[in-house]
């Protein structure tokens, strides 16, 4: 579990881990903090002597940390989840259960939303919610996400574990490099369920799409050549010209929305929040990929194989 600044989810991460229903002898936590600027480690000092609490301090982001949680574990399963997800009570026995196939190399349980109880939330849960597993094209083998996923532990360490010099992306790379050249499968566990507490603030919903528009460019310069890529440079700048198509269309629809609030007495905010939510979210993604077709130089430089990018 790598964490940076979790002394609001750290709790209710591994206090559901506690309550696993699976046989405590067989299982070891290992949570690494990432340079957190608050009580996070004191936290898990203090209140859980069961985890094994290490510190990544050279490199920021989530894949950095968890490869040096990686180099700590003694198991013959690795499963991830992030600090700021809730597992269900038998979410261990369901994760690696399809393991018992000799040709199953990796897991990936779902991903669903816990309490959504704001209009931020709930519109992350439609957009992120369950998406695991997933493939993005003909040909391409599944793609595993670390909020809820297991992998042999041999079989990440034989292709040399995360990219450690990409901030946003390299658990779809380590899935699919795990795949190709193991020759085996990673398949979904529907009932293997974590619980994800989305953040409820604007400028998260902005920062969630502006990393995953980022991401996007990232895959496309590592894997764009491949037969059936589904994004390719010329398909990605059509699908962006049609975001910033949106945008006004989002921006015109605040603005509409406004007036007629004001006109009919009605609550602004409520009525403006579905647009500014897609319009956040359209201009997150474009900023993203923005950014990362800046960073490759148009596709054409793999920043990743000398040097680290924080976004």
């Amino acid at each position: 579990i790598p964490v940076y600044n979790g002394q609001h989810t750290i709790r209710f991460c591994l206090d559901s881990i506690r309550a696993c229903d699976y046989p405590r002898e067989l299982l070891e936590v290992i949570v690494v903090d990432n340079n957190s600027e608050d009580e996070t480690p004191e936290i898990i000092r203090n209140e859980y002597p069961w985890v094994n609490l290490c510190f990544e301090r050279q490199k920021q982001g989530p894949h950095q940390a968890t490869n040096t949680g990686l180099r700590l574990a003694s198991h013959e399963i690795i499963v991830f989840t992030d600090s700021d997800c809730y597992v269900a009570p038998d979410w261990l026995r369901k994760l690696v259960a399809p393991f018992a196939d000799p040709e199953v190399v990796g897991v990936g349980g779902k991903i669903d939303a816990y309490t959504p109880d704001s209009p931020v939330e709930e519109f992350l849960r439609e957009r992120f919610a369950g998406a695991n597993g997933m493939r993005m094209a003909e040909g391409f083998p599944a793609s595993l996400l670390t909020g809820n996923s297991a992998y042999r532990a041999e079989s990440i360490r034989s292709v040399g574990a995360f990219n450690d010099n990409l901030y946003t992306g390299a658990e779809v790379d380590l899935a699919w490099r795990v795949q190709w050249q193991t020759g085996k499968q990673a398949v979904y566990a529907p009932d293997a369920i974590v619980y994800h507490k989305f953040d409820s603030r604007l400028k998260r919903l902005f920062r969630h799409f502006h990393v995953y528009g980022y991401s996007e460019i990232i895959l496309g310069t590592m894997y764009g050549k491949l037969p059936n890529y589904p994004r390719t440079p010329t398909r990605q700048l059509r699908f962006m010209l049609g975001q910033v198509l949106a945008l006004g269309t989002y921006a015109g629809s605040i603005v509409l929305r406004i007036l007629r609030s004001i006109i009919q007495k009605r609550d602004i905010r409520e009525e403006t929040c579905q647009p500014l939510m897609w319009l956040l979210a359209e201009s997150g993604s474009l900023y993203g990929k923005l950014q990362g077709i800046w960073h490759t130089r148009f596709y054409t430089q793999p920043f990743w194989e000398h040097e680290h990018k924080v976004i």
